[in-house]
């Protein structure tokens, strides 16, 4: 029964869009109103799945496996289950995405299509986080990009156009790199098996990938080689240096929901599959590079905080703060210790609420004073404060202020990098010196651009502007509540992560 109901929540907003296609396009508010429903109903089945799912029990539940495809020694399963690792990010997926309906209701330009794509979109970023076979992990992965490509691309700024094709492009690239490796995976998975078995099964692959029935297949330049593929598939989703150039125009010419969703899930998906995929088949390839990781975990950091520092958009620096933050992710698992694992689900799950609301706020400020530039907003605070006070909230728990939950994903992550195996990392100490300087830079750039936005003197333009509309204090209220629950406690997350990441840290032998 609960097997099912994960495929119901998976295809539920599918249906949904299949629904509005039947709808004519001038009953917007019927549109509106069923696009909120479907996404809320998806919700509340992520609800009951959450208080349904055993905290104590290690490995997958609620799994359902039939088989699809099978043809000759090609087999496919339709194999779903979740864990804790992947059990919140449904939630936060349900919950960004319908909060980001809500913030979209001012959107008057083809707003049938927009809630289809909307609905799609929100099948695929669920199936990506159930997804226990690796094609049927390719294909939801897959199904997520062509409806952010039109969400951008319609809906998008000046430069929408460009920047939807860079965001296909470099997504399309790593996704034809994952489903190769993927390929090579199965092949070299059914050859060390002596071809008595097959399997797309991320499960089963790491079984046979651990103890193959014919170990010199698979050879440590091989798994070196697979592993590496596999995490610059998820690097470029990420995104991790130096494949991050789509995301700032990405983020920039989004529309408000689209940004909600982009930063709030669809970069987790890079973090998710990389833990899931890379860690969990190759363990012993993660630890080969775990150095590598960090350094480029830090890279991020430091890189992604400089280049906020310099942005005169708000909505870029925004952007950048987001690349910098996911190296946050890169050190909690590089670190193979159950802290840093902890830190780096954190990070995806606070900092998705988090950066839902900094790009809710950059779009309803931006609405009413029809600028982003930094050096012409200011004094905000007086013209629309409870606008202004939520930014605030909003960089506040990007900074890591303590009772917020992004102090309490960066504090585990930091807490594992320092706690590191010398044998693993031999410089985890400085590495994580030097990843500490960027928590510094990131409360400069935060507090610097809160100060010439919302602080000063008002300007005179900016008199009489609208503060926030009844509408708006969904969106704000939801995930600023979700951050201080988080920050103040920790362990309504720890308690449904905590057997999962001990599981996953004993696997790669941390």
């Amino acid at each position: 029964m609960m097997g099912n109901l994960l495929t119901w929540l998976v295809f539920v907003p599918l249906i949904g869009a299949a629904l509005i296609l039947t709808i004519p396009r001038e009953n917007v508010n019927v549109i509106r109103s069923l696009a909120a429903i479907v996404s809320g109903s998806a919700l509340v089945l992520s609800l009951i799945i959450w208080g349904g799912f055993d905290r104590g029990v290690s490995g997958m539940q609620f799994e359902t496996v039939a088989p699809w495809f099978d043809i000759g020694f090609l087999q496919i399963n339709y194999e779903i289950g979740i864990d804790g690792l992947s059990m919140p990010l449904l939630v936060l997926t349900t919950i960004v995405t319908t909060l980001s309906i809500f913030a979209s209701f001012s959107i008057v330009k083809r707003v049938k299509e927009f809630y289809v794509w909307t609905l799609v979109l929100l099948t695929g970023m669920l199936g990506v986080f159930v997804a226990l076979d690796m094609f049927l992990f390719f294909l939801f992965f897959e199904l997520t990009l062509i409806p952010m490509f039109f969400l951008i691309g319609i809906w998008g700024g000046k430069m929408r156009e460009y920047a939807s094709f860079k965001f296909l492009i470099y997504t399309g690239l790593g996704s034809a790199i994952m489903f190769i490796t993927f390929i090579a995976m199965f092949v070299k998975g059914a050859e060390a098996m002596n071809f008595q078995e097959t399997s797309f099964s991320m499960i089963r692959l790491a079984e046979i990938y651990a103890n193959p029935a014919n170990p010199e297949v698979l050879t440590g330049a091989l798994k070196g080689g697979l592993f590496l593929a596999l995490f610059v598939a998820f690097a470029i989703k990420l995104p991790v240096f130096p494949f991050h150039t789509w995301l700032p125009n990405a983020h920039v010419e989004a529309p408000t929901a689209a940004s909600m969703i982009l930063a709030g899930v669809l970069l987790k998906m890079g973090g998710y599959g990389l833990i899931r995929v890379g860690f969990g088949v190759l363990p012993d390839q993660a630890a080969r590079f775990a150095t590598l990781i960090a350094i480029l975990g830090v890279i991020n950091i430091i890189y992604g905080a400089l280049l906020a520092l310099v942005q005169t958009d708000l909505k870029s620096l925004v952007a950048y703060s987001s690349i910098s933050h996911m190296g946050i992710v890169l050190l909690g698992v590089a670190s193979f210790t159950t802290a840093g694992m902890q830190g780096a689900i954190f990070q995806l799950v606070s900092h998705g609420f988090i950066s839902a609301l900094l790009f809710f706020m950059v779009g309803a400020i931006y609405e009413r004073t029809k600028t982003r530039t930094i050096s012409e907003l200011g004094g905000l605070s007086k013209s629309v404060p409870i606008l202004a006070g939520f930014m605030l909230a909003a960089a506040m728990a990007s900074v890591g202020l303590p009772g917020l939950s992004g102090f309490v994903s960066e504090l585990l992550a930091f807490i594992g990098i320092f706690g590191a195996s010398a044998d693993l990392i031999p410089a985890a100490y400085t590495i994580g010196v030097i990843g500490a300087i960027g928590i510094i830079l990131t409360a400069a750039y935060l507090l610097w651009a809160m100060q010439r936005t919302t602080f000063g003197p008002m300007k005179e333009k900016y008199v009489g502007l609208p503060d926030a509309r009844p509408m708006e204090y969904v969106p704000m209220v939801g995930l600023l509540v979700l951050s201080i629950a988080i920050g103040v406690y920790p362990h309504l997350l720890s308690d449904v992560i905590n057997t999962t990441v001990i599981d996953i840290v004993s696997k790669i032998g941390g």
